[in-house]
């Protein structure tokens, strides 16, 4: 985000806030107007704009910085929603603070002070770097030493941020979390509901992925826990022998003539599909789709004659793997970490102690890959080399079958135990915040906020 542009933002918020000012004949007097109010506690118009503000900030933020897109902040229905989560924030602060007071959980240890206070300095220089890479202009970046410090500290400085606001938010976080654990200390998950959580897991693991080996694999790839394991998956490890540079580029400068090829055919034929085109449109289409088909013919002439000398050049390598293995049958481990290029079989990846889970009809994996490794017939047994479609030779090993059933109890109890017992906790703090906010007795006045 440029500075100019953040302070548009800031600028537009605040008008927006404050549009009232012309009716309004005196405007602190205004800003001091009661809004919520709680024992001799009380926030101000002022501050609910303030923290409305923030959270505009904040949405906007998120954005353009996760999705791209920029926030339309003058919307009323936007700033109607930031506003109502700036009161209940608000109103949420107001009486943590006091059922911390009341509760004795306000006062720091010395070494929580000192925690915070930590937390505080690297929020802060977290905050410093934000600044430095996306409101600072780039004269400003260019800046070093003293000179960079004293241009970030302005841009906090125009932004109202602080190290005081950071320690105070960080104090804050710490007695928030001490009453959380006063709330959940008795908050308890018993066995029956870790085994019924269990059971519910399998049984809809079982159901989705009995007819769906495919995605039982995927899944796997993907680190997911599995409940349940259907028949019909085993574990396969593989030695790559991949293109060598030069013959990679021209494969994929072959693909590319290929795919332009392809292109010019699907928009020739759409101009022969479209009953409105003209005559002369047509004509034209005609020509240019006999031109691009033989571009095509030539495209996948020349790719076939890449890829066979692609893997022409690759033949001693593979060979030369095969000999070691059958002249060695135990030195597959070995040969899979100096010879494999395949980053998924080398030490300390998931799969290389384990191997990758295949399937009969698999997708996400090259389908030469595939049916190779389904066709060896025993555990043990080993590929030739397998022309591949994308990378090079494949040779493969087949390594095991997993074991049709649900996973051990014992081997998830604990994780389900630890999720379950969170989302309890957290189900169990919230609701009594809400309680809390609810026997507060605080009298609003939001109205005011439309004057």
């Amino acid at each position: 985000m440029k500075k100019k542009a953040l302070l548009a933002i800031l600028l537009v918020m605040t008008l927006m806030l404050s549009s009232c000012a012309i009716v309004v004949k005196d405007k602190e007097v205004d800003a001091k107007t009661v809004i919520l109010k709680m024992g001799d506690k009380e926030i101000t118009k002022g501050e609910v704009q303030e923290a409305t503000q923030n959270v505009l900030a904040e949405m906007y933020q998120t954005y353009v910085l996760y999705y791209g897109m920029e926030l339309d902040i003058t919307d009323p229905s936007v700033v109607e929603s930031a506003q109502a989560e700036a009161v209940n924030q608000l109103k949420q602060d107001m009486v943590l603070r006091a059922k911390a007071v009341e509760l004795g959980l306000d006062q720091l240890s010395d070494d929580e002070n000192a925690q915070a206070k930590e937390d505080a300095q690297k929020n802060l220089e977290t905050a410093k770097s934000y600044i430095q890479n996306y409101y600072l202009s780039d004269e400003e970046k260019g800046l070093e030493g003293e000179e960079l410090e004293n241009a970030i500290r302005n841009q906090l400085d125009l932004l109202g941020v602080s190290l005081e606001d950071y320690e105070k938010t960080a104090v804050d976080q710490v007695v928030d979390q001490k009453l959380k654990d006063y709330v959940i200390k008795d908050v308890a998950v018993p066995e029956e509901d870790v085994r019924a959580d269990y059971d519910a897991k399998v049984a809809a693991d079982q159901e989705k992925y009995s007819e769906d080996l495919s995605s039982w694999a995927s899944a796997d790839r993907n680190g997911t826990t599995l409940y349940y394991t259907p028949a019909g998956i085993r574990r396969v490890k593989q030695i790559l022998i991949k293109f060598k540079e030069d013959a990679q580029a021209a494969i994929d400068d072959a693909n590319g003539k290929v795919t332009a090829a392809n292109s010019k055919i699907s928009a020739a034929q759409k101009i022969l599909d479209d009953a409105e085109a003209s005559e002369e449109d047509k004509t034209q289409a005609e020509a240019d789709l006999e031109a691009a088909n033989a571009e095509l013919t030539s495209a996948q002439e020349e790719l076939k004659a890449a890829t066979d000398a692609a893997f022409i050049n690759l033949d001693a390598d593979a060979d030369a793997v095969l000999e070691a293995l059958n002249e060695d049958p135990d030195s597959w481990d070995q040969l899979q970490e100096e010879k494999n290029e395949d980053p998924g079989m080398k030490a300390g990846a998931v799969n290389a102690e384990k191997g990758y889970a295949v399937c009969e009809g698999m997708s996400g994996f090259d389908s030469a890959f595939v049916d190779a490794a389904m066709a060896l017939e025993s555990v043990g047994s080993v590929s030739g080399k397998i022309r591949g479609e994308s990378y090079g030779y494949y040779i493969i090993k087949y390594v095991g079958d997993e074991t049709e059933g649900p996973v051990e109890y014992e081997t998830v109890k604990d994780n389900l135990h630890d999720t379950l017992l969170t989302s309890k906790q957290n189900d169990t703090y919230t609701a009594t915040v809400e309680q809390w906010i609810k026997d507060a007795g605080i009298k609003e006045n939001l109205g005011a906020l439309k004057d």
